[in-house]
């Protein structure tokens, strides 16, 4: 965002700056001013601090628009007074060591990882990543909730985020699975929640069969992306889940990964990184004298694991690109597909700045109309189940869903179109008994199966 984005952004507080109280405008100006002495803490921290406090002291301008704060009905959950808790937690003004202070604890897991504050705060904030600062300091103290804790273990006993080995249960699921030769030009990524829905995983390897392409799923190989311990900020179980996935994706030879789930491409492509996960290198420092006859300093960077490729991108993205370049069309699909609304998947359009690919590929089906949900694209609303919220507090997560569901309802269209399997896990518990017969929850994948030609 340029800085007259920024600006406009500002707009709307400068008349109620101007025309305040002279004595308004002077208090308000020095505390800003004084922010540094009055809340910085002494000590180090992993929190964010300066940015939890420029949040905190922020007039909420993302407060409306946030999912779990509506589904909650309750301001205490809103984006500027979680990152005011979490200050507090970190800082020792409230003890997060005692039992009396778990609600504020949890409070800090309470969150879908949305990142609609982003959409509308000033400085461009993320209450997600916020937290997630806050969540190391809690973690370095031994204070993992009970409910992260049981995510962490399934990590590592089963390699994903389900009692079992969910990639396993392939065969059982009339799924195929491809083994990698090692010169693959596609490796197929499968997410974990993605094999909860094996006709989208046999719609995309029917897909990739008829395009010609050399491709494998590995399935008796494979693991988790790492996501779930990234919003829980548990290092080593993210260390040790990429280099798997690191082993694995090399091993297959391909120059794309393609995923069905947005998840796991902002993990692999973004995420790790991020979180300090990758490769370490030696950058060398910048020396002010050219001249200088002292040995060179260098510093310790980490480099992404896949920052010299392969590719990696969502599945919409490819069957876009083939639409584009005209290697892809569609036959018309059944009638009761004609009318669609899309569900964007927040990982998709705000992470992986994606609304177009979807939108592109459903215009050229024929016949097919696209209503859009007043709440679209990137400033689309959440399914309520991603992030940590629906372990700290599954009510709120369902509630999220409900509400999602009747604006997309608000269309009219029966057909929900997205391409995220958690999406479409979180959408389902939104749908009420009287409209189970009559609403479908669709991948996009699984939607053109049906119109290929």
């Amino acid at each position: 965002m340029g800085i007259f984005d920024t600006l406009k952004k500002y707009k709307w507080m400068l008349p109620l700056i101007q025309d305040a109280d002279r004595n308004v405008r002077r208090k308000l100006l020095k505390n800003v001013r004084k922010k540094k002495d009055n809340f910085y803490p002494e000590g180090e921290f992993n929190a964010d601090i300066k940015n939890l406090i420029n949040c905190m002291l922020c007039p909420n301008m993302c407060r409306f628009d946030c999912g779990t704060l509506k589904a909650a009905e309750k301001e205490t959950i809103g984006p500027a007074y979680k990152s005011r808790i979490g200050y507090y937690l970190t800082t020792g003004k409230i003890d997060p060591n005692d039992p009396a202070n778990k609600e504020f604890v949890d409070l800090m897991y309470k969150c879908t990882n949305e990142e609609n504050c982003k959409i509308w705060c000033p400085f461009e904030f993320s209450v997600v990543s916020l937290l997630e600062t806050v969540r190391d300091d809690l973690n370095e103290k031994g204070l993992m909730p009970d409910y992260c804790t049981k995510q962490i273990d399934k990590l590592h006993n089963t390699g994903t985020i389900e009692e079992e080995n969910i990639f396993k249960t392939y065969a059982e699921k009339g799924v195929e699975n491809i083994e990698t030769e090692g010169d693959d030009d596609v490796f197929y990524y499968v997410g974990c929640e993605m094999m909860k829905f094996p006709e989208v995983v046999k719609a995309n390897i029917a897909f990739l069969k008829k395009a010609g392409v050399k491709f494998s799923t590995n399935f008796d190989q494979k693991v988790c992306c790492g996501a779930p311990a990234l919003n829980i900020r548990d290092k080593g179980t993210v260390q040790m889940l990429a280099d798997k996935n690191m082993e694995l994706i090399k091993k297959t030879g391909a120059d794309i990964v393609v995923s069905d789930c947005p998840g796991c491409v902002n993990a692999l492509k973004n995420r790790y990184q991020k979180f300090g996960v990758g490769i370490e290198t030696q950058k060398p420092s910048e020396e002010e004298d050219d001249d200088s006859e002292e040995e060179e300093e260098s510093e310790t960077i980490i480099k992404g694991y896949f920052e010299d490729g392969p590719k990696i991108i969502h599945i919409v993205e490819y069957i876009k690109n083939m639409v584009e370049e005209g290697e892809l069309r569609f036959n018309e699909i059944p009638e009761k597909y004609h009318k669609v609304t899309i569900h964007d998947p927040c990982l998709l359009a705000r992470n992986l700045n994606d609304t177009t690919s979807i939108r592109t590929i459903l215009e050229n089906i024929p016949n097919l109309e696209i209503v859009e949900p007043v709440y679209n694209k990137d400033f689309g609303h959440c399914c309520g189940w991603s992030g940590t919220v629906h372990w700290a507090d599954t009510e709120i997560s369902i509630k999220e869903a409900q509400n999602r569901i009747d604006e997309l309802k608000e269309t009219g269209a029966r057909v929900i179109i997205t391409t995220c399997p958690t999406c479409e896990l979180g959408l389902a518990y939104g749908i009420s008994e009287e409209d189970k017969d009559s609403i479908e929850i669709i991948d996009l994948s699984e939607l053109i199966s049906k119109a290929i030609q």
